[in-house]
């Protein structure tokens, strides 16, 4: 199958399939000829200097399974799961320009690396033990590596740059701290009685968090003071001990009836809006769809509501998966393998905006950067393209020897790892 190179630009020879036929063109003019003569000139004279040099790919050391993010200037890199030393697993940061290591952080021993995070100027390590216990979240110095502070929980980032750290434990003991990310100093705790909290978010993170005890008390909470923004009631659990579904998607609370229904409140006054009745089927949940409430399982198909009536506003039972990407859903069908052909749909109609082609989506991303997707190409190559959802295109940024499983764009590089352990920083311009 073809590239779908409307939604990028390959040269000739790039493409697995299919070769671009240029269409025919007319001969030069008297003209042209004079400027064609003095560009091969040009090109003569270029020759004689001797070709340039491509630019060589810095490779960096990174076991199997490591996990990576980008800084500024640097790239970090952590030890995955297999990779156990003499000293336990290690963050270990290395200069872009060169891949020369700046600093070096170990992990306690016997912990492993959950997620790396850039935020409030710092750089957050989230590890947890190998076995069971609670994760574990440190801040580093990102120029130095130096350990700013360390606190339990995963983080969870708030709209206006704060830190929440979600300690989920047996019902009753559970808590969320608020955490200064500069000074690591506890702003607010909240205890989580029952059922885990629910977040209300926007663009840039959480901006309120949600309680709700088998008995449909509910009390919305400010992200930033974790004082009472309002109270409420809702429709009790059935068996009293626990909802199957209570999330926050929409501005909706969704919360389980006794009648097998779900029926979805208005955070701000906890009105009842609408019910949709959901039975016993397992693997069902709902998600955040740009806007509109989807419905999902785990066989595949989607379901989009309309969140003012619940009313059912499309169906389409090829998609694998979706999710927001700014105002438009991106959707994945079968494709090859691990490569899916993902489409840009319109949120309100399922309409197919655009056919972004067969791609892998990177894990690795980038503040404000496009989507990565990876193909893998004839003759061991792997295509990297930039997944611009919002216009529905794809830039190619290079294609690369061998097998790769993430990549990330700085804009000027490429930062991939390989399945088996390795990682390379391609030059490759803007």
């Amino acid at each position: 199958m073809s590239p779908v190179i409307e939604l990028g630009e390959m040269r000739h020879g790039e493409s697995a399939d299919e070769p671009v036929v240029a269409p025919p063109r007319r001969p030069p003019g008297p003209t042209a000829r004079v400027a064609l003569l003095g560009f091969l000139v040009l090109l003569v004279v270029t020759a004689a200097a001797g070709p340039p040099r491509r630019a060589e790919p810095i490779r960096v050391p990174a076991p199997q399974g490591a996990a990576f993010v980008i800084l500024p200037d640097r790239v970090v890199v952590a030890d995955g799961p297999a990779a156990i030393g003499p000293g336990g697993r290690v963050v270990v940061a290395h200069r872009l320009s060169s891949g020369e290591p700046v600093w070096r952080f170990a992990l306690t021993a016997g912990d492993h690396v959950l997620g790396l995070t850039a935020v409030g100027g710092g750089l957050l390590v989230t590890s947890s033990p190998a076995g069971d216990g609670d994760s574990v979240s440190a801040m580093l110095d990102p120029a130095t590596g130096t350990l700013r502070w360390r606190h339990p929980g995963y983080p969870v980032r708030t709209a206006s740059g704060g830190l929440l750290l979600e300690n989920p434990r047996p019902p009753g003991a559970g808590t969320v701290r608020a955490v200064d990310p500069a000074s690591g100093a506890v702003r607010w705790t909240l205890p989580v009685p029952g059922q885990e909290v629910g977040y209300r978010r926007d663009d840039h993170g959480v901006t309120q968090l949600v309680l709700v005890t088998p008995q449909g008390r509910v009390t919305v909470y400010d992200a930033d003071s974790g004082a009472v923004a309002h109270t409420g009631r809702v429709a009790s659990v059935a068996d009293r001990a626990a909802y199957r579904y209570a999330q926050v998607v929409a501005d909706l609370l969704l919360v389980e009836d006794a009648q097998g229904s779900v029926t979805a409140y208005g955070l701000d006054r906890l009105d009842e809006r609408w019910s949709v009745p959901v039975g016993s089927r397992a693997g069902l949940w709902f998600a955040e769809c740009a806007g509109m409430v989807c419905l999902r399982n785990q066989v595949g198909g989607a379901q989009a509501l309309d969140p003012a009536t619940g009313r059912p506003a499309w169906s389409d039972e090829r998609w694998l998966g979706l999710g927001p990407v700014g105002d438009r859903l991106i959707a994945a069908e079968r494709g090859v393998g691990e490569e899916l052909e993902l489409s840009a749909l319109d949120p309100s109609t399922g309409r197919v905006l655009a056919r972004l082609g067969r791609w892998r989506v990177s894990g690795n991303d980038l503040p404000s950067a496009p989507l990565i997707g990876l193909r893998t190409l004839t003759e061991d190559r792997t295509l990297v393209g930039a997944l611009d959802v919002a216009a529905g295109q794809v830039r190619i940024r290079g294609i690369l020897p061998g097998a790769w499983s993430e990549c990330a764009d700085t804009g000027t590089a490429l930062v991939c790892l390989r399945p088996t352990g390795g990682m390379v920083i391609w030059p490759v311009g803007r």
